[in-house]
């Protein structure tokens, strides 16, 4: 079983510990509970690579709100569905998804290669996978106090999977992270939380 691993949120003044893995806007579809808002320390910062192994930076999506997820492809079951729900929230907002820059960043580097995210998420050129060296995957993690660790499966073929905080950021149009949404959110509610953040 993989578990999911939550970041310290300083601005709340509390800490998030582990989460498990196994018209008009529509306000009522906004969750009450798991969303939370983030303070300046949160930076956003990132340097990493797309999967034509072009250089991608944060400062690339200024302009636009941006869904920030981090996964990797050999997550069997809750990056699947979570990407999905990411997904289904750009269909949610017709039009409006002009607005948003999805983007998903690897916290396996080393096997998320720029071939392995083309062939993974050739199901929704919407979404923008990013991947890099151990370090930038790394540093971009801890602009967001993602927490993400290796655990061996020394009975399995793929030899380790990787426990992860499982959340959903949405950043302002100057890539500064607004907030994080606890994954579990159907695509209707993400998709009213990045309509408000479209229309601030």
């Amino acid at each position: 079983m993989i578990r999911f691993l939550a970041p310290k949120f300083l601005a709340t003044g509390f800490i998030l510990l582990a989460a498990a893995c196994s018209g008009g806007e529509p306000e009522a579809a906004i969750p009450k509970e798991g969303v939370i808002a983030l303070s300046s320390q949160f930076t956003g910062d990132f340097d990493l690579v797309d999967k034509a192994g072009q250089a991608v930076a944060d400062e690339d999506f200024e302009g636009k709100v941006m869904l920030v997820y981090f996964g990797f492809t050999n997550c069997p079951d809750v990056c699947p569905g979570d990407i999905g729900v990411m997904s289904a929230a750009l269909n949610e907002l017709g039009d409006d998804a002009d607005e948003v820059a999805a983007v998903f960043i690897s916290v396996d580097p080393e096997r998320d290669t720029p071939q392995a995210l083309t062939d993974y998420f050739a199901f929704d050129q919407r979404i923008t996978p990013l991947t890099g060296s151990v370090e930038a995957a790394e540093a971009a993690r801890r602009a967001y106090k993602l927490v993400a660790q290796k655990e061996p499966l020394p009975d399995s073929a793929i030899g380790y999977t990787v426990n992860h905080g499982r959340f959903f950021y949405i950043n302002d149009r100057n890539g500064q992270p607004q907030h994080a949404i606890i994954g579990g959110v159907s695509p209707q509610e993400l998709a009213a939380l990045l309509r408000r953040e479209i229309r601030k």
